[in-house]
């Protein structure tokens, strides 16, 4: 904190997420440091601190949101920043531990856990190992489980504590926390997006008997129209034959240099030339135009998906 945050973000730029975020619970716990402190700490670090009178006035979290958005793009910013917790008297604690697990060790533990112990846990681990974890539990607890990370906000310090004694002997002390933001839609979204589409399809097919709205926006979280970008060239080519032109221009409006370049790349030379013709002289466009554009080509790539014709993404086999 005392380098200021242009030289903070770029200390940040070469650090693991993990050690950002284990930084970052203890730059959440700091508020007024005194220059004597400072000094001493520095000191040990370096040969001694130069320049800067009275007290570092600047609140952790306050400065670690700066300094992130500096250092990070703003998505990956805002999830290590929803992770950040106030350390304990020492670090780590089962959450902290329940990392470094096989998912089948994790699957083990919360195969017999209440639904809504299993959302909490699996809304600690990267989507990619939760989707692991979610594959080891029997089918049948899958879309409940699913459902109550997809709806979970803020858990309380004391819900985590009790968390942390349940796991005893696997896992660490239990420290406590700032009431993060844990799952959620796109947390749900994320982790369902790394399983088989025969699993996926599964627990979104029980979720529509259940609360079939949330199981249409996990849906459309699950794959975006910028997620189009992941699609290989030849499926982009197949895509190119099912949509209407008009959709496509409009829908290019707001999107990423990348994906524009991505879909005219896979065009012809003339049809190249004319959308971008098209793209300069198209005028103010109402951005409902734009996404109701965008979300027909994502159901075009769904359908196709669905028919097995292309993939998305995920952790689906790949196609031959």
């Amino acid at each position: 904190m005392s380098l200021g945050e242009e030289k903070a973000a770029a200390v940040l730029s070469n650090m693991e997420e993990r050690e950002i975020q284990i930084l970052g619970n203890y730059m959440l716990s700091l508020d007024e440091v005194d220059i004597a402190t400072l000094n001493a700490v520095t000191q040990e670090f370096f040969h001694s601190v130069k320049g800067g009178t009275g007290s570092l006035g600047t609140v952790g979290m306050d400065f670690l949101k700066s300094a992130l958005k500096k250092a990070l793009n703003p998505d990956k910013a805002a999830e290590i920043l929803n992770n950040i917790t106030t350390p304990g008297e020492e670090m780590g604690g089962g959450l902290e531990t329940i990392r470094m697990l096989d998912p089948e060790v994790i699957a083990a533990f919360l195969v017999n856990e209440h639904p809504q112990t299993a959302a909490v846990v699996l809304s600690h681990l990267d989507p990619h190992m939760a989707g692991q974890t979610l594959r080891e539990i029997p089918e049948e607890n899958r879309m409940e489980i699913v459902h109550r990370l997809a709806t979970l906000e803020r858990v309380s310090p004391q819900v985590v504590r009790d968390l942390d004694e349940a796991l005893q002997a696997e896992f660490r002390s239990s420290r406590s926390m700032t009431g993060s933001q844990l799952g959620g839609v796109e947390t749900a979204a994320n982790i369902i997006g790394t399983l088989d589409r025969s699993t996926e399809s599964s627990i979104l097919a029980a979720m529509d008997e259940v609360d079939p709205d949330l199981a249409n926006e996990i849906r459309n979280l699950r794959f975006t129209y910028e997620d189009i970008l992941k699609i290989d060239d030849r499926s982009i080519q197949m895509i190119l034959k099912e949509i209407e032109q008009e959709d496509l221009l409009v829908s290019l409006k707001t999107a990423s240099d990348a994906l524009k370049e991505k879909w005219l790349f896979n065009m012809s030379e003339r049809a190249s030339i004319m959308m971008r013709e098209d793209l300069e002289a198209l005028g103010p466009t109402k951005i409902s135009d734009v996404e109701n554009a965008q979300q027909k080509i994502v159901s075009v790539c769904k359908k196709l998906e669905e028919e097995g014709k292309l993939s998305i993404g995920g952790g689906g086999e790949e196609l031959v």
